[in-house]
């Protein structure tokens, strides 16, 4: 220990020769470098994270309005899917809503039989968690929406992306920039099942000094 520490006081020096200052300097400028390109490749991969989720929901809401058109009915709600995919295939009730763990099984397996996804297993994102159906999440969210949220989106408690996360993706989903607050446009963002008001949301902005995973996405279809 008393022998490294005379080392270290010895290249402190004053006597230091001047190439070693430099050599130091350059080891700190590499130092510095490295640290930036680490914080910067971070950011990517968060970037390239959320623009796979935009992409998903997309690919799913297309699906659901391909399935419309051609069946005039709601995946996982459609009352004659037995009909047109088999008798192992479970009906809905064809009320509009997509309620239930029939139909919201259904709605993955409907899209699936009609070949407008390759799997009918319940999908999950770049993010972990899962996407689910959800009926009217809240009264100011009427009809059906997809969110992705931790494990099986609203049937687990928790969150799966911080507020800060929640907004990157509500600015990549608005390319105008004109709607990037979580209770409007074509992304909403709420608190996951079991979080406290005011952790992901707080007076109508993202509450960003909370680091934990508290929020979930939906997007209505």
């Amino acid at each position: 220990m008393g022998r490294n520490h005379k080392m270290l006081k010895k290249l402190l020096s004053k006597n230091l020769p001047g190439f070693t200052m430099i050599e130091l300097a350059i080891v700190l400028m590499v130092m510095g470098i490295i640290a930036g390109a680490v914080f910067k490749g971070q950011d990517l991969l968060e970037s390239a994270k959320a623009r796979a989720v935009l992409n998903d929901f997309n690919r799913f809401n297309t699906a659901v309005t391909h399935y419309q058109e051609t069946y005039s009915a709601l995946p996982g709600d459609d009352p004659f899917a037995s009909n047109h995919f088999g008798t192992d295939v479970p009906n809905g009730n064809g009320d509009g809503i997509i309620a239930g763990d029939s139909e919201e099984r259904g709605f993955w397996i409907h899209l699936f039989r009609a070949g407008y996804l390759s799997s009918d297993k319940i999908p999950s994102s770049k993010f972990g968690g899962r996407y689910s159906v959800v009926s009217n999440p809240t009264d100011q969210m009427p009809g059906n929406w997809l969110q992705l949220g931790k494990e099986n989106g609203s049937k687990s408690n928790g969150g799966l992306f911080t507020p800060r996360q929640a907004q990157i993706l509500k600015r990549k989903a608005e390319d105008d920039g004109s709607s990037i607050g979580p209770s409007d446009g074509i992304l909403r963002v709420m608190e996951g099942a079991g979080i406290p008001p005011g952790q992901c949301i707080q007076g109508g902005r993202f509450n960003l000094s909370v680091t934990a995973p508290v929020c979930v996405i939906l997007m209505s279809f």
